[in-house]
């Protein structure tokens, strides 16, 4: 598969924009959980809360730049954060209870959600423009 120069920016717009939503969510989630003393259950839906807000609009109006149905894409955006909360919630809380620490346990979680958002992602913005 050739990469075309819209891929490329395409990609480097969503690192941007998944890094820097990953960086809002780890630090918020640190300040919670190891600094405020929440639990970690509750740290990680409030990180991933505020992040994922700041992931969809960015990733909808620049990223992707879809305009179409705006009420489908936040369906189909909560359905995911669905997912993932509930991923990362279970993993990190099983990962931490084993001895990892928190802040491994978290980006390992945001590695895996990266990956097959960007695929979801990807996927949705090809059915947009063939719609």
């Amino acid at each position: 598969m050739k990469l075309t120069k819209e891929d490329v920016v395409r990609i480097a717009k969503y690192l941007f924009v998944g890094g820097s939503s990953a960086l809002l969510e780890l630090v918020l989630f640190q300040v919670l959980y190891a600094v405020c003393g929440w639990q970690i259950a509750v740290s990680n839906v409030c990180a991933v809360v505020v992040a994922t807000a700041y992931n969809f609009l960015l990733n909808r109006s620049w990223a992707f730049g879809q305009s179409g149905n705006p009420t489908r894409s936040v369906i189909l955006y909560l359905l995911l954060f669905a997912f993932n909360t509930t991923f990362s919630t279970t993993a990190i809380s099983v990962l931490v209870a084993h001895g990892a620490p928190s802040v491994a346990a978290k980006l390992f979680t945001q590695v895996c959600i990266v990956l097959w958002n960007y695929v979801l992602y990807r996927k949705r913005s090809e059915e947009h423009t063939s719609e």
